[in-house]
């Protein structure tokens, strides 16, 4: 019985040890509401250059950057990588994290012009999170560009920040 009970706190405090490794605890910022959404096994797909009526989850379906037409060229150039872009129609004012599930970058533009980033963080060990970067949006369509992707499919979490 006793070493029964002995090993069940062994494999608990060694699962444990392995949570607590993983990167996701030290982005600048929780994302844990992001890692919750991405997780839950339905995120819906969307075709690049769609229109969404509001912030939230989705996962952009890439093409290749050579395809992709941005409303305003992009600050990185263009690259041999997988892009898009979505237009969110119905946004508040306030500040917006944009939370992606793989490597590439992105251009927030409203206005026809790029806003800059308020602030940024990435993790390459926290899984099924690369990226969460900050800007601050007026109330008006904003429109995110995606560039450098290595997946044709990428999850991006549009939400207020804490």
């Amino acid at each position: 019985m006793r070493a029964g009970f002995l090993a069940c706190l062994i494999l608990a405090a060694s699962t444990g040890g392995a949570l607590a490794e993983d990167g996701c605890e030290r982005f600048a910022w929780p994302v844990d509401r992001e890692r919750e959404l991405f997780s839950d096994g339905f995120v819906a797909g969307v075709a690049s250059e769609s229109a969404l009526p509001r912030d939230g989850v989705f996962a952009l379906l890439l093409q290749p950057v050579a395809t992709v037409i941005y409303m305003v060229p992009p600050e990185r150039g263009r690259d041999d990588g997988l892009g898009g872009l979505v237009t969110l129609e119905w946004i508040s004012a306030g500040r917006y994290q944009i939370t992606l599930s793989a490597d590439a970058w992105v251009d927030a533009v409203q206005n026809e012009r790029r806003l800059v980033p308020v602030a940024a963080s990435s993790r390459p060990d926290c899984p099924g999170i690369r990226q969460s970067i900050q800007f601050d949006v007026q109330n008006q369509p904003l429109t995110l560009q995606f560039g450098g992707a290595a997946v044709s499919r990428l999850n991006i979490a549009v939400l207020r920040a804490r």
